[in-house]
């Protein structure tokens, strides 16, 4: 990654500039391993070069690439620098991930996503999924129901992403399968957001018990539904976790 000419452009003077710091970065890392011109696993420039190059302060730089770290995009390496992470499906997630985190628009987009993708396999799978397949969605909303009976949000939000993937599998449809994988680090991203207490995980639980129960009876048009309200409902408190909180702002 070279810090003369990079193609990297200065950053417009504003309030908060870590947001686009984020996007100029992560974009211009992904379009340089599409075309070949920027390698995962090499070393990016210093702070120095890159605060220059992008024209914004080292503190500003330094946030950005603690939230790019934490998406997958960058790996630090105390004593040695900053690096392209050896990574796949994460690096095109990484920008949409960030977006998630900060912007109400992306937020109402991958309900969108989630409404065709989510909604469209649990009708599917009410029509396909196999005894085994029913099984191991079953074994998803046990592990969920034992993870909040012991107030593990982590092990939860585990079993919860497994859920949606179970259901997807279940559609045997290798586009929703395969869109949905892709998206998978977006739905941990969600998931992990909105489980904050116990409520929260009834809740959550009692959606997917739903769904779960509309699939094993082979009720594809009540398992669309179900899953149309859970993916509403996840949407609504996601919202109300990020931009309702005391003293903050919607963007």
């Amino acid at each position: 990654m070279k810090s003369e000419n990079s193609g990297l452009r200065p950053i417009p003077k504003k309030i908060s500039l870590v947001e686009d710091v984020i996007r100029e970065i992560s974009n211009y890392i992904l379009e340089g391993i599409l075309q070949g011109t920027i390698q995962t696993g090499s070393k990016i420039p210093p702070e120095r070069e890159l605060s220059e190059s992008l024209g914004v302060g080292r503190s500003t730089l330094r946030e950005a690439v603690k939230v790019l770290a934490m998406l997958g995009l960058l790996e630090v390496r105390p004593g040695q620098g900053t690096f392209v992470a050896d990574g796949s499906s994460d690096f095109y997630a990484a920008p949409l991930a960030w977006g998630l985190l900060i912007g109400e628009r992306s937020i109402t987009e991958l309900v969108e996503v989630r409404s065709l993708l989510d909604c469209e396999a649990a009708s599917l799978a009410a029509q396909r999924a196999t005894k085994e397949e029913l099984e191991n969605l079953g074994q998803d909303y046990e592990r969920m129901r034992q993870a909040m009976i012991d107030g593990d949000p982590i092990q939860f939000a585990e079993a919860d992403v497994r859920f949606h993937m179970s259901v997807a599998l279940g559609a045997h449809n290798t586009v929703i399968f395969q869109t949905m994988r892709t998206i998978r680090r977006l739905l941990e991203l969600w998931i992990s957001k909105v489980l904050v207490d116990l409520e929260s995980l009834s809740v959550t639980l009692d959606e997917h018990r739903q769904v779960y129960e509309r699939i094993c009876d082979g009720d594809a048009n009540g398992a669309k539904e179900a899953m149309r309200r859970h993916v509403q409902a996840a949407a609504d408190r996601l919202s109300g976790v990020l931009f309702l909180k005391e003293g903050s702002s919607k963007p």
